[in-house]
């Protein structure tokens, strides 16, 4: 039971937190704007798709501006182009410039142009209403307001919505396919799936909802459709005013088409943005265009079968948001070597993208920004927590470790201690310790805590000495020299008569800060080990160097040798005479096991003590 919650208070817990805060961050609209950029690029990105052979631009453009007509287009002219488009036989005709009131001469030739059956006007319903053009009826009469998202840019068509009055309108779009279809004998119908949607034959438009895709609460008022934008740089035929005028026209590009009439002149501004469409003008697309994006969706779904965007269920979207976080997860608990790790990592994210970009090019919809987002985080945040959880387990141990330390010292030497200075009587002679010294001893002990709590603070940064501070950081010859100062320095008064003979030199190694803690801890330990037990030392001598492909620490005194010396070992003969093992010695020999190399505290003669650690050179060791 213990082993299952700690896997998933150390596992999946993290990982369904940092999964949740990327669903929270979708609930709350923070990645809408990027999960629409994703949709637009991948629009852009898909393969070309065939000229639409059912719609036909005519575009009014600069040019023909600046040499042909006066902006805005007189009434004359617009009458003129109308009745040129007619003599082609277009199955419907899209005039998608505003004419409330007339321009110039030639309002009665208008009138009399646009009164055909197949002409469809526009007007404005929503923000300042602009009136159709009056001689329409109003089953020729289509809106061409558009629904922009947040950022600016269009995505959706707006297919139907009611006016200002209440009245129920419809668009440009919608009229135009409408007339479009009458000959195939389709009307325009409400849906069977969802009766709220329009329908033409057996195809439903699926009706956006405010939660599509990446879409978070957005207004789905009206009758609305996502754009599944045409891919390729020449979705429509497009023929300029002039060319149309001059009769330079192939009469197949407009005969039985849809024509839309419209501005593509860039004085005119007559543009909306859109980042899904890929055009001269970087986000930037005629009006017109748009109105030819939204029918071709509405002719290609009925005559070619070609799909609306579509998404998935919210369940099922979020479901693979958690997924993709537990496996951002499990990636990172598989342990296995680093390059190869890596690889998977690029693969799976690399799949992921992969996916989402199939997916929209049969328009679906995905959501790959919070997939990749969960996926992404809990294999980077993840092993941050995890490394974080473990730093603090760690601390957590080395308090333990300290208050059953110090519980330890002051339950055994620190009451001895007590005793024997609360018995000892004043004035009375020490036989072997003066009062002092066991004074000194009792105050050391009680500060051992302190000296630990404040090495605790500063785990991997910091050693600190009973009287001085080291930084790790720093390369080690230089740490070992600050070490051998601060022992100095702590017993000056037995030092400053001992003749000090130091070598540091570079020591080739590449160590973690807690190798150097431990390498600082042996040296500390050897110097005081010369305060401690050598007697009447007068020359002392420390090496921390690099030689002969090996890594040095050593220290040499010649006094008197500890009165308790270990027996000579029998075999091999001979043997050099060796020191007491204590406590300091066997942690040496554990940090020389761990470096792959060897301690030894070895009695010299007639007098002296010499300690030394030795360790392969270029040792790259955890």
């Amino acid at each position: 039971m213990k082993s299952s919650l700690k896997h998933w208070r150390t596992g999946l817990l993290p990982s369904l937190s940092i999964t949740g805060l990327v669903i929270l961050a979708r609930l709350l609209g923070i990645l809408q704007p990027l999960e629409w950029k994703t949709l637009d690029l991948g629009l852009r990105w898909q393969q070309p798709e065939v000229t639409d052979p059912r719609i036909t631009i005519v575009a009014i453009t600069e040019e023909d501006i600046q040499n042909e007509i006066d902006y805005p287009i007189s009434d004359a002219d617009l009458a003129a182009l109308v009745e040129t488009i007619q003599t082609y036989e277009p199955r419907t005709i899209g005039i998608d410039i505003f004419r409330d009131t007339p321009i110039g001469a030639g309002y009665p030739a208008l009138e009399k142009a646009l009164q055909a059956s197949n002409v469809i006007g526009v007007t404005k319903i929503h923000g300042v209403p602009v009136q159709p053009p009056p001689m329409l009826p109003e089953e020729q009469i289509g809106f061409a307001d558009a629904n922009l998202d947040s950022d600016g840019f269009i995505r959706r068509s707006l297919l139907a919505d009611e006016d200002e009055f209440g009245d129920y309108r419809f668009s440009i779009t919608t009229r135009l396919a409408e007339q479009y279809l009458a000959p195939e004998g389709v009307i325009l119908e409400n849906g069977i799936r969802d009766p709220e949607t329009m329908r033409f034959g057996d195809t439903e438009i699926p009706r956006f909802q405010r939660n599509l895709g990446g879409y978070i609460r957005t207004d789905n008022g009206g009758n609305q459709a996502l754009i599944n934008f045409r891919a390729g740089p020449n979705p429509f035929e497009q023929i300029s005013y002039k060319a149309l005028m001059e009769g330079q026209v192939d009469p197949a590009l407009i005969n039985n088409r849809a024509v839309l009439v419209g501005y593509t002149a860039e004085s005119v501004k007559d543009f909306v943005s859109s980042s899904a469409i890929d055009s001269d003008s970087p986000s930037l697309i005629p009006g017109v265009h748009l109105q030819a994006h939204a029918l071709s969706q509405i002719l290609s779904a009925y005559y070619d079968g070609r799909p609306f965007i579509s998404a998935l269920p919210n369940a099922i979207e979020y479901l693979l948001i958690v997924g993709s976080g537990l496996l951002g997860m499990a990636l990172y608990r598989w342990r296995s070597r680093p390059n190869l790790q890596l690889l998977i990592f690029v693969l799976l994210l690399t799949a992921q993208l992969l996916m989402g970009y199939i997916f929209l090019t049969l328009s679906w919809w995905l959501p790959i920004v919070p997939t990749v987002a969960a996926f992404l985080l809990n294999a980077v945040l993840y092993p941050a927590y995890q490394t974080r959880a473990k730093l603090r387990s760690q601390v957590e141990e080395r308090q333990q470790l300290i208050d059953w330390t110090f519980n330890t010292i002051h339950n055994g030497p620190l009451q001895t201690l007590s005793k024997m200075l609360s018995t000892w009587p004043q004035g009375e002679p020490a036989p072997a310790t003066s009062r002092a010294d066991l004074q000194q001893l009792n105050q050391e002990l009680r500060g051992i805590y302190d000296a630990m709590q404040k090495e605790m603070l500063q785990p991997n940064k910091q050693i600190v000495m009973t009287r001085g501070t080291v930084d790790l950081d720093k390369p080690l010859t230089e740490l070992l020299q600050d070490v051998y100062s601060v022992t100095i320095e702590r017993n000056r008064d037995f030092f400053k008569g001992v003749l000090k003979i130091t070598s540091f030199k570079p020591i080739d190694a590449t160590l973690t800060p807690q190798k150097k803690r431990d390498l600082c801890r042996v040296l500390e330990e050897m110097i005081t080990n010369v305060y401690r037990h050598a007697k009447q030392p007068t020359r002392m001598t420390i090496d921390c160097l690099c030689e002969n492909s090996e890594n040095i620490i050593r220290v040499t005194d010649n006094g008197q040798p500890s009165p308790n010396p270990e027996p000579p070992n029998p075999e091999p003969p001979n043997p050099e005479p060796t020191v007491r093992e204590g406590f300091g010695t066997k942690q040496a020999k554990k940090l020389a096991r761990s470096l792959n190399g060897t301690f030894s505290r070895t009695a010299l003669q007639p007098n002296g003590t010499q300690c030394e650690l030795r360790w392969p050179a270029s040792a790259k060791l955890p």
